[in-house]
């Protein structure tokens, strides 16, 4: 009897091995055939299942998003109060692993001169932006945070900036801690 494949789970496998690679060596490394051999498969599997780099590169920024999304929402709560979801999500921003941002600011790159990769990251950004200014308008009251996605953005700009400066070692998780702690503090606390 033939074995079955299946291939999502097989595109999966071959994305995530450009994903490895993209954070190895970064992504000018990621060819069809140095992906084939970090996963330990023959280049025709590659082209059989992406018959572009552009089309493996769609797929492992995709995944890449996935993952994020995943690693932000795991340790949120549904009775949580919402200033108290509204400081996870932006922790687990803050503690995102290297890996995941050189993976994130490699495909960045490339999503400037890539429509596809263009779409997927507006819509992540627009998403992201979205559900922080929902959680900053449930936070306080809206009367006095009229400018809630103004808000989600600098509390987003300040997230990535932390998680920027913890894969750099400019500063540790405790004082990455401390300044989104304040900036939420400040928000929150309202006009004085």
């Amino acid at each position: 009897m033939p074995k079955r494949v299946d291939h999502d789970a097989r595109r999966e496998e071959i994305a995530r091995a450009a994903l490895r690679l993209c954070v190895r060596e970064g992504l000018a490394s990621v060819t069809i055939g140095r992906v084939a051999a970090e996963a330990a498969i023959s280049k025709s599997l590659v082209q059989y299942y992406f018959p572009t780099k552009e089309a493996l590169l769609r797929l492992a920024a995709t995944t890449q998003r996935r993952d994020i999304e995943t690693a932000v929402t795991a340790g949120l709560r549904p009775d949580d109060q919402p200033h108290i979801t509204l400081r996870k999500v932006l922790l687990a921003l803050v503690g995102l692993g290297s890996e995941r941002l050189l993976a994130s600011h490699a495909f960045l790159a490339s999503a400037v001169v890539d429509p596809q990769l263009h779409r997927l990251y507006r819509e992540g950004s627009s998403a992201a932006t979205a559900a922080v200014a929902r959680l900053v308008t449930e936070a306080r009251d809206p009367a006095v945070t009229p400018h809630a996605e103004a808000e989600a953005r600098i509390l987003l700009g300040v997230a990535g900036a932390l998680a920027d400066a913890r894969m750099l070692g400019e500063i540790g998780h405790e004082e990455a801690v401390a300044v989104l702690d304040l900036q939420l503090s400040r928000l929150l606390a309202g006009p004085a």
